[in-house]
């Protein structure tokens, strides 16, 4: 039994042995049976948090795709990646901001494009660790801590699933019967391994989405159990029950399901220990803290991590104006002028960006002398107008060098956000009304108005706000992608050789498949991986 139990605690880690292809992993199930891997976990359940946790740390590792590329830095990197392929986020043209041209000037495009590479790499790892916690749960399990850690595994699995659909096919709508991304779980992982795996069609991917999901929510619900009872350190690095009615509700949203994405947002308001942030509480920058009452979610970053020792190769040097990294030599993240401007002036999330005069309302005068000390004009690494001042630096410490920030994936306001277009677009506008309206003017904006009546001036009012809400979150590519809107960065403030415009179905906006998995998965060919676009020329 001791030899089975150190076997087990590489399976339940999430030891994938990569073998020849990115589908491919070495199953342990050679030593142990599946019963013995479940027996010992039934009398050991806690063996499974190992797991578990091991699920979350895979999409935060330094190198895990590119060694000693400074811009890999895991899940995060693909949230700013992702966001700089829109039209809210914009950095000045200078030497030190080049990691993340690839997603920004859409430079690599094709099969070995470091965007492709990232995404597909960094989901399906996560999605093995899934696999190999799910291997040795049973899904009838009576257990309750067990349910719990089930339902974590399956939980990242859909999430893993949800990014990939996302940004290797078109919006699901119109689509479904189009090719998606291979289908792995615990029970096909070995035949994929051998044979190879083809892409499962759009369709086939939301259902697997929604079945992990639906699954999950259950289990969560059986086990009555919450990560801040099996855990003391950061818990809200695991999915409790009102973070997989929220992301079944994004799902829904992506779908264009309104209905259900309502009633999902809905439950995991309800079932949720969590409130918006206060317009107090917004009046300062923050979103670098997991235990921050309104996360429901997020990536938990500790000081000895490896993306915090590089120094520089993380979340906050790449987007916090107050910390030190390539932030402090010019790569600064910036709002769009057009998406700043759209909001009122009473609305606190002005705040989160520098007018035209390089101040805002929610910076204490020495922050504001900090940011100012770089100059306004004239050097590589002056300061502009709408930088973003929204993420503050670990411990809120100027110059801070140890960015061991946490990184929201789930916020509370997301869901209010919601509720609102689902309420809306499933024909009950009044009510999409009011939760919207009671949420603006309480958290946000105690002025607020609209005129807005109809399902569609609705929703694209909602769109407006969750631009600037989750603006630096990684979710406004997801958002332009299933509303099908032109990226258009013309008449704003992105330097000329980025002012793009690209069409909702120009093939850019969609990644191939990468070179390294057509070459191994003799199921996916080259012609069957998507057609690779071509870099967008600037326009006027």
């Amino acid at each position: 039994m001791k030899y089975i139990n150190r076997i087990l605690a590489t399976v339940i880690a999430g030891v994938a042995l990569t073998g020849c292809n990115d589908l491919d992993t070495e199953y342990l199930g050679y030593y142990v049976t599946e019963d013995q891997k479940a027996d010992v976990l039934e009398s050991n359940p806690e063996m499974a948090l190992a797991g578990v946790t091991g699920i979350a740390a895979t999409g935060n590792m330094y190198g895990s795709v590119y060694d000693d590329a400074h811009f890999d830095f895991g899940y995060p990197a693909i949230m700013l990646g992702l966001d700089m392929q829109g039209n809210d986020m914009l950095q000045p043209d200078v030497s030190y901001g080049v990691h993340f041209n690839y997603w920004y000037r859409y430079t690599s495009p094709t099969n070995t494009g470091i965007p492709t590479n990232m995404m597909w790499r960094i989901m399906y790892k996560m999605i093995f660790s899934s696999n190999a916690v799910l291997s040795t749960i049973s899904s009838d399990t009576e257990n309750e801590t067990l349910q719990f850690y089930r339902a974590q595994a399956l939980g990242f699995r859909a999430f893993c699933y949800w990014n990939l659909i996302q940004t290797y096919q078109f919006n699901y709508v119109g689509n479904e019967s189009a090719a998606g991304v291979p289908i792995i779980t615990e029970e096909n992982q070995l035949e994929a391994a051998t044979n190879g795996c083809a892409r499962n069609t759009v369709q086939e991917v939301y259902d697997r989405i929604l079945d992990d999901l639906n699954e999950a929510v259950t289990l969560s619900q059986a086990s009555g159990l919450t990560a801040e009872q099996l855990m003391e350190s950061k818990p809200k690095r695991l999915l409790n029950i009102d973070a997989l009615y929220g992301l079944r509700a994004r799902v829904y949203l992506t779908m264009h399901k309104y209905a259900e994405a309502a009633n999902d947002a809905r439950s995991a308001i309800q079932a949720s220990t969590h409130t918006p942030l206060t317009i107090a509480q917004a009046s300062v920058p923050g979103f670098n803290d997991i235990s921050a009452n309104n996360w429901m979610w997020g990536v938990a970053v500790a000081e000895t991590d490896r993306v915090v020792t590089t120094g520089i190769c993380n979340f906050p040097s790449m987007s916090c104006s107050f910390a030190y990294g390539y932030i402090t030599v010019g790569a600064w993240k910036i709002g769009s002028r057009n998406m700043v401007e759209a909001l009122p002036l009473t609305d606190v999330r002005r705040g989160w960006f520098l007018d035209e005069n390089f101040e805002s309302p929610i910076l204490t005068d020495r922050q504001t002398a900090y940011l100012q000390s770089y100059g306004t004009s004239g050097s590589d690494t002056s300061i502009y107008p709408y930088l973003n001042v929204k993420f503050d630096s670990y411990q809120s410490i100027l110059s801070q060098s140890t960015n061991a920030s946490d990184i929201p994936l789930m916020r509370i306001e997301e869901m209010y956000y919601i509720l609102a277009e689902g309420l809306a677009m499933s024909g009950n506008t009044t009510e999409a009304l009011s939760v919207l309206t009671d949420f603006e003017t309480k958290y946000r904006n105690p002025e607020f108005s609209t005129r807005a009546t109809t399902p569609a001036e609705i929703q694209e009012l909602v769109y407006s706000r969750r631009r600037v809400e989750l603006w630096g979150e990684g979710l406004s590519y997801f958002d332009l992608q299933r509303l099908n809107k032109t990226i258009d960065r013309r008449n704003d403030n992105f330097p000329d050789a980025v002012t793009y415009v690209i069409p909702a179905n120009d093939d850019i906006r969609i990644y191939v498949i990468p070179q390294r998995e057509t070459t191994a998965n003799k199921l996916i060919s080259v012609d069957e991986a998507n057609p690779a676009g071509v870099s967008p020329l600037p326009q006027k």
